[in-house]
Order: structure tokens, then sequence, then C-alpha cells
């Protein structure tokens, strides 16, 4: 998902008073820097106040930036007033100006300050909170995204439609299978109805975190649409190996090397033929294209999601032998697990297409390096948190504004 651009924010500011979209604004002003834009927001944030209506003093004592917080919160209350975004728009396409006042500051002479001894660098402190592994995949994939977010969490992240879309869907899928333990043929036209209700029901709920009311209806209509396709993988896979579901969101905790974990499973599965476990995770965004591809995801140390979940209830003395994404972001194809079974140390690895094998190995492998991973957050203080060099991965970051060391992205290139 794109990053909404200015004219985007500015939309949103005076037409919904969206507060999230006037922070990215004032992020984007370039008379004031970074550091001074964080502190107005983390006092707006503090008193409860809009970013349009706080006090200059928010802004460090630097009279050329006090002047241009005044000017862009003039032109943000006019804005949400007249419920007209050019206001903002033409202060932020404009080069950044400086008032009388601060004019004549620039020309007096002013005695310097007496120098002052330049604190020394000191390595960051990591807060003392349980692992997730999608704190550790981002950790991974961007140092620099893990420390604005679990470090300092400066902003709060706008809502978007996808993110909206998977949570009502989860939503729907707990309840539907809290009350169908077991999937069957003979159930499909009840099944199917009830997904559909629960799955309206669990729109409307999260109807408020949709922008719009035209997003609401287009997603969950989607929804709609995808579930038809879900019944039928549940019912193909109840005739071919027969289960019943044993945890719908599942809080698990468990202590791996020391370290303390916690996450939510969405589904776990009990095959009938041998007791063993299917962990199950719902993908509503993009996803590994086939079996093979997740599995060297998790060689590399690139995605710790189904290799966590898997430790989780081995370590309760139970037998996980298949570990599966499920697609639901599509309405148009059928829904086509990337599933993979666990196998020894040394078998033979197969592959073929949306199934595949995973080795025990490699999952001792992923085990020891979340546990690397949590020990190097937690025991040493990071001097230095490294951006990632992808830029695509920034594509879905909201602190890009704020990061210098980003990744330039290539530039477009147009032909015929």
């Amino acid at each position: 998902m794109l990053r909404p651009t200015t004219a985007q924010d500015a939309l949103a500011w005076s037409h919904r008073g969206d507060r999230a979209a006037l922070e990215r604004l004032l992020l984007a002003y370039p008379a004031i820097s970074s550091i001074s834009a964080a502190a107005a927001i983390a006092a707006a944030r503090a008193s409860r106040s809009s970013l349009a209506d706080i006090s200059a003093i928010a802004i460090p004592r630097e009279p050329l930036e006090r002047d241009s917080f005044l000017l862009w919160q003039a032109a943000a209350r006019e804005a949400r007033a007249s419920r007209e975004a050019l206001p903002l728009q033409d202060l932020l396409a404009s080069p950044p100006s400086s008032s009388p006042a601060a004019d004549a500051l620039i020309r007096e002479e002013i005695a310097p300050a007496s120098a002052c001894s330049a604190e020394p660098p000191q390595p960051v402190p990591t807060p003392n909170r349980p692992f997730s592994a999608s704190a550790l995949n981002m950790f991974v994939d961007c140092r620099r995204r893990w420390f604005y977010r679990y470090v300092c969490d400066p902003i709060d992240e706008p809502n978007a439609a996808a993110a909206s879309y998977g949570t009502a869907f989860h939503a729907a899928l707990e309840s539907f299978h809290s009350e169908f333990t077991r999937p069957s043929e003979a159930l499909r036209s009840e099944m199917q109805a009830r997904l559909d209700t629960l799955l309206v029901e669990a729109f409307e709920r999260a109807r408020p975190t949709f922008d719009t009311v035209v997003e609401v209806e287009l997603q969950r209509e989607r929804a709609r649409r995808t579930a038809p396709r879900y019944i039928d993988w549940l019912c193909e896979r109840a005739a071919q190996m027969p289960f019943e579901v044993v945890g719908v969101e599942r809080r698990v905790s468990p202590t791996i090397g020391e370290r303390q974990f916690v996450g939510f499973i969405d589904r776990i599965d009990r095959f009938d033929g041998d007791g063993s476990l299917a962990v199950i995770d719902y993908k509503t965004g993009s996803i590994a294209e086939s079996a093979k591809e997740y599995r060297e995801r998790v060689r590399r140390f690139e995605d710790f999601q189904l290799p966590f979940y898997y430790w989780s209830q081995q370590l309760t003395g139970e037998r996980v032998s298949r570990l599966a994404l499920v697609p639901l972001k599509d309405s148009t194809i059928p829904v086509t697990p990337i599933e993979l079974e666990v196998v020894a140390a040394d078998a033979p690895l197969r592959d073929n297409g949306a199934r595949g094998t995973i080795s025990i190995a490699d999952l001792e492998r992923a085990r020891d390096r979340m546990v690397a991973l949590g020990a190097e957050i937690r025991d040493a203080r990071i001097a230095h948190f490294d951006a990632s060099t992808d830029p695509d991965s920034c594509g879905y970051c909201v602190y890009t504004l704020a990061c210098r060391a980003r990744p330039q992205p290539e530039a477009e290139r147009f032909s015929r």
C-alpha cells in the first residue's frame, strides 16, 4: 500500500479532521525540522489537543521555527474551517520563507552563547516486553522502522482499508469456527449461509475503521465473494483429511531459550488420523506464491511467523505435522493454501506448487535465530539502527518522511 500524498492528507484533514493526516503534514513541512515536528506531535497527544490549536511553546526555542509553526497552524485552521485543502497545499508547495520578525532576528547580531560540552552519544535501551514474530520480522527487514515503531512509537499508524478488511474477516472466521468445529460436505449450505451472515455483521462493526462508506461496501462484498471459495476448500480438506478445529485466535506466550514470546494463532486443527496438529494463519495480503518460496524465506530468517507458532505448540507436548498460510485476498481464484508438511531433518524435500515440505532442522535453525535476535535486542543497548536497503519496504512504512537513511527508489523507466 502506498503512503498518502500530501494532497490526500490535506483533503483528509480539511474534510474529516483526520489528526494522523495532520501529523504527516507537519512532518512534511520543510520549514520545521523533524525533531521539532515530533516534539509538537508529542505535546498535542499529551494534551489531547489538535496540532492546529496547541501553543507554539511546544516547538523548541528557535524563533524561526516558532514563526513557521504559527504560519502552518493558521493554514491548518483555515483549511479545516473552510473545508478546503488549498491553504495547506499552498503552504507546503511554497519555499520556506521567514516572517518580518524573523528577518529582523537574522539581521541582528547576537552574541554567541557559551559553548557547552557535547553529551556523548549513548546506545538506546530497548523496551522490556515479550517478542512477537511480526516484531522480529520487522527488525530483520528494517531495524530503523523497528526503532521508530517499538522504541519511539511517535505516531499512530493510519487506518488502511486492507488492514480493516483483514481484521473484519478474521473476526468473522473466529466466530464461524467456534460454531463449526467439524466442517463437512453435508454442512456446506449451512456453513456458507452462516459465514456470509457473520461477515456482514463483522464489517458493520468495523465500519468506523474505514475512511469512507464506499470502502466499507467494496471490502465487505469482496469478503462475501471470497467466503464460498473458503468453504469449498474446507469441504475438500475435510474429505481428504478429516479434522476438528481445536483452537481459534489462540493466544500463545511460550518461553523459548529463556526469551518470552507472544502471539495469536488464527486456527489450530487436529487430524483424526494421527492426532497431529495443523497450524493455520489467515492471510488477507500478499504471501509467497509457492511452498518452496515460503520455505526459503524461513531458511533466510526473513519470516518467523509459522516457525514461532510451530514451537509454541511443540513445547506444550503436541505434535505439529503441517503449517499453512490461507490466502483470503483474491475473490476471483480458489483458496489454495501454501502448506508445508514437517519432515525429518534427513528427509528429502518435496515441492508441488502450493504444497511442499520443511525439515525439522530448518525449524530448529529458525528457533535458534529467534532466540539470538531476542538476545541482541534485550541484552545489549543498540548504538545504531540501520535502515533497510530495499526501497520496496518503504512503501508500507509510515515513518518514511522522517527517515533520512531510507534507500532511494530506482528512477522510473518509461517505454512504449
